[in-house]
């Protein structure tokens, strides 16, 4: 078994893989064989980039390079925005190197990139629906060049974790016409304040096709859930949708300590309580504009 590991904004592949350490090793208790790849998001940022964040110096005071990336911008207004093609196409080169890949697991915006993924990989009937929506309108995302020859079976499964989803109707056609048929095992935080009802709502709409996907709502906020029952839930759906078996029970999996994965975010903003969520206060409000993520075209109308 083979897993794409795709990172959140402002992560790397490095940095994803040291905080699912212990996600990594229960599914590896869990399937002997499994085999992970973390890829770096192609688009660079700079502190700068992230708000609410300062440059790092290191101790002779020169600027720290942390390495920080992304699979696309989140400021402007284009579609799709910038990176998102640059993304696409490495992200094709992996599949074709080192496929193929029976699921995915991604965080925040790598779970834009796992959903665009199990679309494309639908073979002609996802080549048939752009074709059709091409010819309604020319206002559509194109279909990646880098994806018309390659040879790679459909995914099994996808875990989504804080899901976000292209919103504007230039994306229709990746999530209907046909319907994705990827599983997806969606861990919504309830005290999310980074992605609000409404977007919720729209994930779920746009990525529920299969009478097999999961919704698994959590009490944390934007990050990936590591107690225990949480492990074994995504074990058990892994299990069911590659057809495999699992003999792990919850009660043999450790529950690792609490750690938000998102970096784009202050840590005191995503640790938050309720006086935080979305249809509440006006520090919500602030807080998400710190964040620039309500200004990105990809999760807008």
């Amino acid at each position: 078994m083979r897993i794409l590991m795709l990172h959140g904004y402002a992560q790397n592949g490095d940095t994803f893989q040291r905080k699912l350490r212990s996600l990594e090793e229960t599914l590896r208790s869990a399937f002997p064989t499994v085999d992970f790849t973390y890829p770096n998001g192609p688009v660079p940022l700079q502190t700068s980039d992230i708000p609410g964040h300062e440059p790092i110096r290191n101790i002779n005071g020169d600027l720290q390079d942390l390495n920080l990336r992304a699979w696309f911008h989140l400021r402007g207004s284009q579609h799709p925005p910038a990176g998102l093609h640059e993304s696409l196409v490495e992200l094709a080169e992996i599949l074709q190197r080192d496929g193929p890949f029976d699921g995915v697991v991604a965080f925040s915006q790598g779970t834009v990139l796992a959903a665009v993924l199990a679309s494309l990989l639908q073979g002609r009937e996802r080549r048939e629906a752009y074709e059709r929506a091409s010819q309604a309108s020319s206002n559509i995302m194109a279909f990646p060049e880098s994806f018309v020859d390659l040879r790679h079976p459909p995914l099994k499964f996808v875990i989504a974790y804080a899901g976000r989803v292209g919103r504007a109707s230039c994306y229709d056609w990746l999530y209907s016409g046909p319907s994705i048929d990827t599983p997806f095992c969606h861990f919504v935080g309830a005290l999310d304040p980074m992605v609000e009802h409404e977007e919720r709502d729209a994930v779920l709409a746009r990525l529920s096709g299969s009478n097999r996907t999961e919704v698994i709502v959590h009490a944390g906020g934007h990050c990936a859930p590591v107690d225990r029952e949480s492990f074994a839930r995504a074990v058990r759906f892994i299990s069911r949708c590659s057809g495999g078996t699992s003999t792990v029970s919850a009660a043999s999996i450790a529950t690792a300590p609490k750690e938000p994965l998102e970096l784009a975010v202050p840590r005191d903003f995503l640790e938050a309580g309720p006086a935080l969520l979305p249809e509440e206060s006006a520090g919500a409000a602030a807080a998400k504009e710190r964040c620039a993520i309500a200004s990105c075209s990809m999760y807008q109308h």
